[in-house]
């Protein structure tokens, strides 16, 4: 299938789906309005999307554009305003559109209705061929988009340098982890503490992964907690791999939001076995089945520092128990070719 791809600029969304279409044989051409790419993490995101398979990343030139697009996506977050200017000369040419709104949950209702109104005027001319609405960071029960066309979450996948490296990938995706297996650490963060609101969040649980004095973490049921806590002005992240052999050592990992409400960390932890706890409000943001107690940790509004209490109180019968229900995921959910499938159905390009 002929596959256009609009976005403002490329981010991890974009990188998500590119690699899924990639993965089911599809061409993807992707369409960059801010040619300038003055961000780093724009830039290697597209230096890495130039590397897949069937992807090229195309001039802003009508003249590059097919007579007809099967399948176009708008991807209108995060920079509606500026990505909307150049949508007509592609929109009229696809047969069908999905859209991803900048009306998602990361915003108020009120903030996410006059994005979508923003869009639905936009796309007015050409809302006949929209027949699916995509949501980033999940949507409200009641929204403009749904009144028109079925609406679903994009889906998140891992970090985009485990789909990009072969060895980071194999060494991410590796079923080679049994769920009965003691492990050594009982829970994990590893990440910037940036933005501030994730700030915040670890300032009430990092005491507790501390020994009153600072020296070293404390035990739990025999358990040692891992902390591995840097700055985006300081990045200080784990080599790739140590990261993937700290995930495989945890029986949770803690997956707090940062600058989108939906991350990479609960679907990289349930690859290695270790259990997500992530805010219960963002579970219905990954595509998959996540179920408080079951397949990962739900954490209320305000309460992440009880959460890490609750883990400290989880016996090891437990626990296994629910990386049992873990790695019965992995053939029917987290496998990359079943994740990619699914992203694609979703985005309408394939059934």
């Amino acid at each position: 299938m002929n596959v256009w791809h609009l976005a403002f600029r490329t981010d991890s969304v974009t990188y998500t789906v590119a690699s899924a279409l990639s993965r089911g044989g599809h061409d993807v051409f992707v369409w960059v309005v801010d040619t300038a790419q003055d961000n780093q993490y724009a830039d290697r995101l597209q230096r890495r999307l130039r590397d897949i398979p069937r992807v090229r990343i195309m001039a802003r030139d009508e003249a590059v554009l097919p007579p007809v697009i099967d399948r176009l996506i708008v991807q209108v977050f995060p920079r509606p305003t500026e990505s909307l200017r150049q949508v007509d000369p592609l929109a009229r040419r696809a047969r069908k559109i999905t859209l991803i709104t900048a009306g998602d949950r990361s915003r108020t209702w009120r903030g996410a209705m006059q994005l979508q109104w923003l869009e639905a005027h936009s796309m007015a001319r050409h809302a006949r061929r929209i027949d699916r609405v995509q949501y980033k960071d999940g949507y409200y029960p009641r929204d403009l988009h749904g009144l028109f066309a079925p609406r679903h979450v994009v889906g998140f996948d891992v970090h985009s340098h485990f789909l990009h490296d072969v060895q980071a990938f194999r060494a991410m995706h590796a079923d080679d982890w049994s769920p009965g297996s003691r492990r050594p650490v009982l829970v994990n963060f590893v990440g910037s503490r940036d933005p501030a609101v994730r700030e915040r969040l670890l300032d009430a649980v990092r005491p507790l992964f501390r020994s009153p004095d600072g020296s070293s973490p404390p035990e739990s049921n025999g358990k040692s907690m891992y902390w591995h806590e840097y700055s985006d002005a300081e990045p200080r992240p784990l080599d790739p791999l140590e990261f993937v052999n700290v995930l495989a050592r945890s029986d949770f990992t803690l997956c707090p939001r940062g600058y989108s409400v939906v991350t990479h960390r609960p679907m990289e932890a349930l690859l290695r076995g270790s259990i997500p706890v992530l805010s219960a409000d963002e579970l219905d943001l990954y595509g998959i089945p996540l179920e408080d107690g079951r397949t990962c940790i739900a954490v209320p509004p305000g309460r992440w520092a009880q959460a890490i209490e609750r883990l400290e109180f989880l016996g090891e019968e437990r626990i296994v128990e629910m990386r049992k229900h873990v790695h019965e995921m992995l053939p029917r959910f987290l496998d990359y070719d079943v994740l990619a499938k699914r992203i694609r159905t979703r985005l309408g390009v394939e059934e």
